[in-house]
């Protein structure tokens, strides 16, 4: 799909809006649209987004006759509009921002203008996805109607012999195209969407998607759901024209959809022995509410500090125990019988429930004498159904950075660094490590605000910011993702 152009038009409001109405839907149509073709590997810069006030005639036939002349013979042209279609002059057109009611003739573009533009390309591969009614006269909120006949019989019969061109048109002659108020979408660019994204069971071959299969996918979804949508009932038959080598040709190719939901799938169903949410921060020892008048701040790190510390953070440690408790009473509805108990002693603290337990240490900072670290986690979860609540997640909404796996078994820690080499992308994923012990390393992945860290047997996922568990869980299989996506599945 790299080697895909493609030209989206919009033009769901005109500058003449007191004579020519809306078309409802049509900005989320061509975005989603575009965005679709993004996820099945389109590069973003190869295809323009034009809306709003963007499409004018001019700029139109502009960027129509510059995408015609970028395009080399291996190179697949699409161009999609959703929009009001006019008949004019025996001529079929489309509509503008600035087409203006009373001069359409010369405000509107012609379509055989456009695909013959189209057809002056290197390119062998041309399709054109047209979203707009092609009769009626009087305007609807749901239905993109033109003012005047707009004609696909006679443009299937003008492009009967087209070579490579294809033309999907929402509709026939003496039909509309609906727009759908609960998806927010035009019914059939809803259909066409849901196609490209993966979502139409049963029309892919090999994880392609062929002309004849989309369109016997639209036309039958289409028609259903606008007999569904509209009290009159009213039909709705997209049409398919043009000349097709071998019959049919591969629209889009899905395989990077559908691979990327196994790793999806299987990143939650990941398996692993135990999951840790932690987070530590450090702060003076005279902070401690055991530190009392005449103490002084510990010059030295070593055993008998730390012990110390740890020694006047027990009142600290029990306030924090304490204010969990209650938390967990307001939020979770936890009664007396869900608690099963509490433990503090030498700078530990545990408040277990039938759910999981609140853990909390205080320890001697490593890199100041005079500071304390107090790390919180919640550990030893009962069910794993736990850490998807909601209530859970309210109650720990920002009160986390760290998500610790420890795992059913060891992981290959050279494998991994290996893989990660030999993709010799350092902006897209780098590994950190030590050759003196491999049994450990440290990945970061581009657009990933925090770092992976792996030993043989554990994962750890830092972010930059406190988040709830949930969400940590959430990066966690982003990364698995991205680790599947780059080639890299060992981890289950």
């Amino acid at each position: 799909m790299k080697n895909y152009l493609g030209l989206i038009i919009a033009v769901e409001e005109y500058n003449d809006s007191k004579k020519i109405s809306k078309v409802k839907f049509a900005n989320n149509d061509a975005k989603k649209f575009r965005d679709s073709l993004i996820s099945l590997g389109c590069k973003k810069s190869n295809l323009e987004l034009l809306d709003g006030t963007k499409t004018t005639k001019t700029t139109i036939e502009n960027k129509i006759r510059n995408l015609s002349r970028t395009a080399k013979s291996y190179d697949t042209m699409i161009l999609y509009y959703a929009g009001h279609g006019f008949f004019v002059e025996g001529v079929n057109k489309i509509s503008c921002v600035d087409t203006e009611l009373d001069s359409l003739e010369t405000s509107t573009i012609s379509i055989t203008s456009i695909i013959s533009q189209l057809e002056k390309s290197e390119s062998t591969r041309v399709i054109v996805f047209l979203d707009c009614c092609h009769s009626g006269i009087k305007f609807s909120e749901i239905e993109r109607s033109p003012i005047s006949y707009f004609s696909t019989d006679d443009l299937k019969y003008n492009y009967r012999d087209a070579e490579h061109l294809i033309v999907f048109a929402s509709c026939k002659s003496d039909e509309k195209s609906q727009a759908d108020m609960e998806y927010k979408h035009g019914v059939w660019s809803y259909f066409l969407i849901q196609a490209l994204q993966g979502n139409a069971k049963d029309i892919y071959t090999e994880n392609l998607l062929f002309s004849d299969q989309l369109q016997k996918y639209l036309k039958h979804h289409t028609s259903k759901r606008v007999k569904f949508i509209t009290p009159e009932k009213k039909n709705q038959t997209p049409v398919k024209f043009g000349k097709e080598t071998d019959e049919k040709f591969i629209v889009a190719d899905l395989t990077k959809v559908f691979e990327s939901r196994k790793i999806e799938a299987k990143a939650k169903g990941f398996k692993f022995k135990e999951a840790v949410f932690s987070y530590s921060e450090e702060d003076y020892v005279r902070k401690l509410p055991g530190f009392k008048v005449g103490n002084k701040t510990p010059k030295i790190i070593d055993d008998y500090h730390e012990s110390w510390i740890q020694k006047i953070a027990k009142e600290l440690i029990r306030e924090e125990l304490d204010d969990v408790t209650e938390l967990l009473r307001r939020i979770l509805k936890l009664k007396l019988k869900d608690f099963q108990e509490t433990i503090i002693e030498n700078g530990y603290g545990q408040l277990s429930t039938v759910y999981f337990d609140y853990v909390v240490g205080v320890t001697q900072s490593e890199t100041s004498a005079d500071e304390y670290v107090l790390k919180r986690s919640i550990e030893n979860f009962k069910n794993s159904d736990t850490i998807g609540s909601e209530e859970f997640n309210n109650a720990f909404e920002k009160d986390f950075d760290t998500l610790t796996l420890k795992m059913d078994k060891d992981i290959d820690i050279e494998d991994l660094i290996n893989h990660i080499e030999d993709i010799g992308n350092p902006d897209i994923i780098v590994v950190d490590y030590s050759t003196s012990d491999l049994s450990k390393c440290t990945v970061e992945i581009s657009g990933f605000e925090g770092s992976i860290h792996f030993e043989v047997d554990e994962i750890q996922i830092m972010v930059n910011k406190n988040t709830s568990p949930k969400n940590l869980v959430a990066s966690f299989q982003n990364v698995y993702k991205e680790l599947g996506s780059r080639g890299y599945l060992k981890l289950t």
